[in-house]
């Protein structure tokens, strides 16, 4: 996990709990605010990761352009990422026809 997608968790775990105290306290003001907090970090975390997912996807699909008949573990060492995550990768990559089946080290 890298920083900017911790800090959006940090925000949202924030404006949660002070959502929860500024109900507790009838301060229904605040806690509007502090939910609107909830779903800014929310989203921004979903950015942040989709984002992370697309630079992997990237990643992988230039790899394979290069080198399609590598095994995972290979190409999860070329690329520095965890096997689970290439293979996640390449099934999204399929899933979006940007990968012929055969190709699909992963299978």
């Amino acid at each position: 996990m890298n920083n900017p997608l911790v800090g959006a968790f940090v925000v949202t775990a924030a404006g949660a709990v002070t959502a929860i105290v500024a109900a507790a306290q009838d301060s229904f003001g605040l806690c509007a605010v502090a939910l609107f907090t909830v779903t800014a970090g929310g989203v921004g975390a979903y950015l942040i990761s989709h984002s992370q997912d697309a630079a992997t996807d990237r990643t992988v699909l230039r790899h394979l352009r290069q080198s399609p008949h590598q095994p995972v573990e290979t190409l999860a060492n070329e690329v520095g990422l965890r096997p689970a995550a290439v293979r996640l990768s390449i099934h999204r990559l399929t899933k979006a026809g940007l990968l012929p089946p055969k190709s699909d080290p992963a299978g």
